[in-house]
């Protein structure tokens, strides 16, 4: 059985319109959406385990708190767009959903009683602060070159699929191929009405500080780019055949009345104007579409596992704990104590530790406890061997004293 689909997406990202997708290939509430405040939190797990999909404005991570292994894709968009657009839509009070009760941050709120202009919003990257996508991408509220590597490796080993809100079809396209739906099609969904841009002052000065804040991001950006198009040319014209068909049907599709253009869909899609959306699409021979989807599978890369445990105690002249591999629970988890660059030791998950079940991980023979050197005086931290996948409360550590 595969892993459930996390979607990662960034506020103003296009993930509204990317949820269409979602319910187009799994029908109506097929897709979780995963909101801290909002009610039903506590059964997102057991709905993502029906439904297999789902998502929301949340960091990479998130498979730790759900004790299970997840298939994560990601959308990026231009730094500065997106953080124009998220002011646009504060502005005009989330196209309506504030009134029908969708939460404000305090500087959202400050937004929409007209306290703030956009030279600040921008200027000073309000409301997810600094480089938003190597956060969340990485994991790591601390935004730093080991963030940016961090979030390198998760879009190399453990992100499904990555692409832009700027070219939404190529993205669906090859999501199709990684995850084995079949349908790489959409609405436009909650896009920001409203206040229109040239009646909204940018300086250049604003413009040109956030791009210096949030450069980080930005080498993110173009170098997730760099990767897409590098697939598109190594993948040659069974991609590019595929991907004009999916063109061609979806301007049909953008003609379509649409009722959730400017509108949130809190409440929901239509399943009429779903089957309506699938009634266009048969319309058209899918062949090129099915060539690429048969190539895609065959030709799926393998994702790295994913990992969770804690480090317990050092004592008796052995670091004790727990490791479990998400992706395989029956396999043993590798694990190194290093010593700065240095592996001084290293063991093997496998010991009973039924409390780790109880707790809602897939296994028992999770524990650990591997022996140090007798002659150990520097500090030292426990990894997982080969995986940037990290445990908590890791260390550094010296016999007999945790030193975080």
């Amino acid at each position: 059985m595969s892993a459930p689909i996390f979607f990662i997406h960034p506020p103003k990202s296009g993930g509204s319109t990317v949820v269409s997708f979602f319910e187009l290939n799994l029908g109506k509430s097929g897709f979780v959406q995963f909101e801290w405040d909002r009610p039903g939190w506590e059964n997102c797990r057991s709905r993502l385990l029906q439904t297999g999909a789902g998502g929301g404005h949340l960091p990479y991570g998130i498979h730790r708190d759900l004790k299970i292994a997840l298939r994560y894709c990601a959308i990026l968009r231009d730094p500065l767009a997106r953080q124009i657009s998220h002011y646009r839509y504060a502005l005009n009070g989330k196209n309506g959903a504030v009134e029908l009760g969708a939460s404000v941050s305090s500087l959202e709120a400050l937004v929409r009683r007209g306290n703030l202009t956009l030279d600040e919003w921008v200027g000073e990257s309000m409301n997810g602060g600094n480089n938003l996508y190597v956060q969340m991408l990485s994991g790591r509220p601390i935004v730093d070159q080991q963030s940016l590597e961090l979030a390198r490796i998760h879009l190399r080993r453990h992100i499904t699929t990555f692409g832009f809100c700027e070219n939404i079809s190529e993205f669906l396209l090859r999501l199709c191929g990684t995850t084995g739906l079949r349908l790489p099609f959409y609405f436009e969904t909650n896009k920001t009405c409203g206040t229109a841009e040239q009646k909204l002052h940018l300086s250049e000065t604003a413009k040109q500080d956030f791009i210096e804040q949030n450069s980080l991001d930005y080498q993110l950006f173009h170098e997730a780019k760099e990767d897409v198009d590098r697939y598109a040319k190594d993948t040659g014209s069974i991609f590019t055949k595929a991907l004009e068909l999916v063109q061609t049907i979806q301007a049909e599709i953008n003609r379509l009345d649409n009722p959730y253009l400017y509108n949130t869909i809190l409440t929901g899609f239509d399943d009429a104007f779903l089957a309506k959306v699938c009634a266009l699409i048969r319309q058209y021979d899918l062949e090129p579409l099915r060539a690429y989807l048969q190539f895609a599978h065959e030709h799926r890369p393998v994702m790295a596992d994913f990992y969770e445990g804690h480090v317990d105690t050092v004592q008796n002249g052995a670091v004790s704990g727990w490791a479990v591999n998400l992706s395989q629970p029956e396999a043993s988890v590798p694990l190194e104590v290093r010593a700065g660059a240095r592996v001084v030791a290293c063991g093997w998950s496998g010991e009973s530790r039924p409390d780790v079940a109880r707790a809602g991980f897939p296994s028992a023979q999770v524990g650990f406890s591997i022996p140090l050197p007798a002659d150990l005086t520097d500090t030292f931290q426990v990894a997982i061997a080969g995986s940037p996948e990290s445990l908590s409360n890791a260390g550094p550590w010296r016999q007999g004293w945790h030193c975080a």
